[in-house]
């Protein structure tokens, strides 16, 4: 009875000085972490995905002890999948003065955020391979460059004897970007065996491209890369469809979610191949850390009922690089202790690679973090196709 009297006692004592704590201590005020999204417009269905990843990884931190005590609250804002979008949004961030967001998604915002970032010195953290960072600069893309993702995509194809390809890209950023990076690719030694058939290209907002299928069919390409945003790759897969031509078609990561997939069911090719990264087919790589932070990452996926894809996977690596840099800086942290912080950053282990910003200066990863996958149409899932830079 004296234990259990001594321990009522202490136990009111600790009530009683907590109601005294002042009430910013007893309920402290969050850490908000601005993100740019498409989370509507021609690649909603990406950014859909991001937001809801950042929703776990809110939840993931807020139960690990927050940044230093103080909770984690990511604001998402929607730019429409629009560039002009893209620049008002930041304009605003910079006017709040906050020392960093996390976005934007698609090529051409990410080529519209990085002179803002430069300009403003706010640090920025693109979330796609497109981007184009200055080194030393305030603008970060934590992925492999557009070429290496091109030049392991080739390796795939001459690996499979696929030697004849085609390119049909869309007229927008994401679309320019994939043919300047194949056609640079195309140039490098390793790939004298593979020819251009045929380069195409059109507007995403195009109802058809039976036009220049009917090219690519009578130029005998044997694989086709399309790259584009969302909802036009529904248009070119159609009008393949349509042609009859069933041959293997890749695409970027960005249409790598099973919302795409269940939609476009009807008239898949038989190999839907993307290029992405380690992460977005998880659990491929050998035991150790990066497969722990995979798996970490796939029972925090589960808990929500959710099944990894690569809008989950590509802003998984990004927002914990930054809240990191905000546990290491303070929750203060200014854009120059969070830049300084990132381009020291060497061995950080993540889901995609074992990052190194000392050298790969603004991306941390290279070719070898580059994975092709496939959509597997009888399970209903993605898997890897290659191993690791392609092959």
């Amino acid at each position: 009875m004296r234990g259990f009297l001594t321990r009522l006692s202490v136990a009111a004592g600790l009530a009683l000085a907590a109601s005294a704590l002042p009430e910013h201590v007893a309920a402290a005020e969050p850490v908000e972490v601005y993100a740019i999204m498409s989370t509507t417009g021609v690649a909603g269905f990406f950014g859909s995905s991001e937001a809801r990843a950042l929703a776990v990884v809110e939840k993931v931190v807020n139960a690990g002890g927050g940044i230093q005590g103080r909770p984690l609250k990511f604001v998402v804002l929607d730019d429409q999948s629009n560039p002009q979008v893209t620049v008002q949004l930041m304009n605003q961030l910079v006017a709040k003065n906050v020392p960093m967001v996390l976005g934007p998604s698609v090529p051409q915002s990410c080529f519209a955020a990085g002179p803002i970032a430069e300009r403003s010195h706010i640090v920025e953290m693109c979330l796609n391979p497109a981007g184009r960072p200055t080194i030393g600069g305030f603008q970060f893309v934590p992925f492999p460059n557009s070429v290496d993702v091109a030049s392991a995509s080739l390796r795939y194809f001459h690996d499979h004897g696929l030697t004849r390809i085609a390119l049909l890209n869309a007229t927008d950023g994401s679309g320019q970007d994939a043919t300047l990076s194949f056609n640079t690719a195309l140039q490098l030694p390793e790939f004298r065996g593979i020819t251009k058939v045929a380069e195409e290209s059109y507007s995403p907002t195009d109802v058809s491209v039976s036009a220049q299928v009917s090219r690519i069919k009578s130029a005998g390409a044997q694989a086709i890369v399309s790259y584009n945003a969302g909802l036009p790759l529904g248009t070119v897969l159609r009008s393949l469809n349509d042609a009859g031509l069933d041959v293997p078609v890749l695409t970027t990561g960005g249409n790598m979610t099973y919302a795409q997939m269940q939609q476009y069911a009807a008239f898949l090719p038989k190999d839907m191949l993307f290029g992405g990264m380690l992460a977005w087919v998880p659990g491929d790589v050998g035991p150790g850390p990066l497969r722990d932070k995979q798996m970490a990452y796939v029972a925090a996926l589960n808990a929500e009922g959710l099944k990894s894809e690569a809008g989950y996977a590509g802003v998984w690596d990004p927002a914990f690089l930054l809240v990191d840099a905000l546990r290491h800086a303070g929750p203060d942290a200014t854009s120059e202790q969070v830049r300084s912080w990132l381009s020291s950053l060497h061995g950080w282990v993540g889901t995609d690679g074992v990052f190194d910003f000392r050298s790969y200066p603004q991306r941390g990863v290279g070719i070898d973090t580059v994975l092709v996958m496939r959509w597997d149409p009888a399970s209903k899932s993605f898997a890897g196709a290659s191993r690791r830079g392609g092959r």
